[in-house]
């Protein structure tokens, strides 16, 4: 296998398994459609191979977890280097089992592509603490990206470190309450009132 196989091969046999068990039926991956509803001026082919794995609960998780994968590919080098990739992989939690929890990640995967493309203005990658307006309802319309509480913040592959980043949703007073401190202590307000990062279309505010 080539260098780029290998790694792929080991973060989702063998990193994903270690951290999420069960991985599910396959990959959920992306589509040219999703792409064009961004007004993407180009879609690069690889991309097509990034998708979404929609994790059951294990015995030690009763929470679903959906976590991205390819972002991380090493599409361009052929030895390790500090980040994989684009160094990142998304994750989120929900209660129960959620389609739209999936459509969410390829919707902000999408995105980091293109922002990572130069394609979406001069903003850099997400990364933690970053807010994005990505409405699941009327009361959440922001996902947040932050350290997770569950899973590892980090994990190595052959060809480097992989971020893990949770995404988690905010009401509009949540993010106003953000904007004033930070994203990490709207994080730890979630962890402390909720006990956790999960995802949900509906809940009651924390501030």
């Amino acid at each position: 296998m080539s260098f780029l196989e290998e790694s792929w091969e080991e973060r989702e046999e063998k990193s994903y398994k270690e951290i999420f068990g069960d991985t599910g039926p396959g990959i959920f991956t992306l589509s040219n459609e999703i792409f064009s509803r961004m007004d993407a001026k180009s879609i690069d082919p690889r991309w097509l191979t990034h998708g979404v794995f929609k994790c059951p609960p294990t015995g030690s998780r009763d929470k679903w977890a959906y976590v991205t994968s390819g972002m991380s590919n090493p599409w361009e080098e052929e030895k390790p280097e500090e980040y994989s990739g684009l160094g990142v992989e998304f994750v989120m939690e929900t209660e129960n089992e959620e389609t739209w929890a999936i459509k969410v990640l390829q919707t902000l995967m999408a995105y980091n592509l293109l922002l990572a493309a130069g394609q979406m203005g001069n903003f850099p990658p997400l990364n933690y603490g970053h807010r994005v307006p990505l409405a699941l309802s009327e009361s959440i319309r922001t996902m947040m990206f932050v350290r997770p509480v569950n899973f590892p913040s980090t994990f190595s592959i052959k060809s480097g470190n992989v971020d893990l980043l949770q995404v988690v949703g905010l009401t509009s007073s949540e993010l106003k309450a953000a904007k004033q401190t930070s994203s990490e202590e709207i994080r730890d307000k979630l962890i402390s009132v909720t006990g956790g990062l999960v995802a949900c279309k509906e809940r009651v505010s924390v501030v």
